[in-house]
């Protein structure tokens, strides 16, 4: 009998491909054969070049099409002067198999093309979509929103796929866990995909995911992925995150993923239109710009143009001043909900 085959993919960049573990592997007690994916771009704390890691900086690895790559345990970039191995290989060391790397420099259109030709050539009958914190989940008038870009560009990925025939899923857990969205926020989002039928499933954190993302959390580096595993060990409170620029509240419902219908979580969002207009990366980061929205692109774009590669480096207090000034550069958001 011939398994069915499911993709999952940490969509934000970064460590959302540690959260994605939890759909990976309840996909695969639900009989799936199943693959892990990750856009591949890093914060500047690991990798000091804006923007997402593509094939051009890429090291051991086979390459499908242009935005598309199999990747594995030895794979490594070289950004700059620096070796950056990215959290999905750091990831996969652990699993030891092969993944999937995602390169959104095309924008959205020249992501989702590519995506559904890897997914045609690889037989895959099901995507799932995996974002820790919720930011994919905002409308756009968020004053807090910084990291909608890269998400967003995968939200447009998963009902394009969805358009195409490919079954697709949003997954979110840690409600806030990134320090942007309000945690109630979050929640209060997903009530409302619930309200339009876009609920599709719930899956929390169990005793064995935790073995698993036990030895991952040990050499991947993030944040908002690690809360959903100390809210299940019984963390309630507020975590400082960002070396303190952030803030988010973690209780047990932080260790929930909650799985939605892309389609639906679009169709509420007033930033979506927007994104899907974008022709490429930089254009993106220009829109959101122009609406009064600082990405994380921008940001990381400043934080070099400070510090050049030294930006692993850069002291805090001075990472904060160059975000305010983006902020206060950019202004207010322009999206009214």
């Amino acid at each position: 009998m011939v398994k069915l085959r499911a993709l999952v993919i940490g969509i934000g960049g970064g460590g959302d491909v540690v959260s994605a573990i939890v759909a990976y592997n309840y996909y695969k007690r639900l009989g799936y054969e199943t693959s892990l994916g990750a856009v591949i771009w890093e914060r500047y704390v690991e990798d000091p070049i804006p923007g997402p890691i593509c094939y051009d900086s890429l090291h051991n690895y086979r390459k499908l099409n242009e935005s598309v790559y199999i990747v594995n345990k030895d794979t490594y970039a070289i950004r700059g002067k620096r070796k950056v191995i990215p959290q999905i290989v750091r990831v996969l060391s652990v699993l030891n198999e092969e993944g999937y790397g995602i390169c959104i420099r095309n924008g959205p259109h020249g992501t989702f093309n590519d995506l559904y030709d890897a997914v045609l050539k690889e037989g895959f009958d099901i995507v799932i979509g995996v974002d820790a914190g919720g930011d994919v989940l905002a409308k756009g008038c968020e004053e807090t929103l910084r990291s909608p870009l890269v998400d967003f560009t995968m939200l447009y990925v998963l009902t394009k796929l969805q358009e195409k025939g490919i079954r697709t899923l949003l997954g979110v857990i840690g409600a806030g866990s990134d320090g942007e969205l309000d945690h109630d926020y979050v929640l209060k989002r997903i009530a409302e995909i619930g309200r339009l039928n876009g609920l599709i499933d719930i899956k929390g954190i169990d005793v064995d995911s935790l073995k698993i993302l036990d030895e991952i959390l040990k050499i991947a580096n993030t944040e908002a992925s690690r809360i959903p595993v100390e809210a299940f060990r019984g963390y309630y409170g507020i975590r400082e995150l960002r070396n303190g620029r952030k803030r988010a509240k973690v209780d047990p419902i932080s260790s929930v993923m909650f799985f939605m219908d892309p389609k639906v979580v679009a169709s509420t969002s007033f930033l979506f239109p927007i994104v899907s207009e974008a022709k490429d990366l930089e254009d993106l980061d220009e829109k959101l710009r122009s609406y009064g929205i600082y990405s994380e692109y921008s940001f990381e774009k400043d934080v070099y143009k400070r510090f050049g590669e030294d930006s692993i480096n850069a002291p805090p207090s001075e990472v904060e001043k160059i975000e305010k000034e983006g902020i206060t550069r950019v202004g207010k958001p322009k999206i009214n909900c």
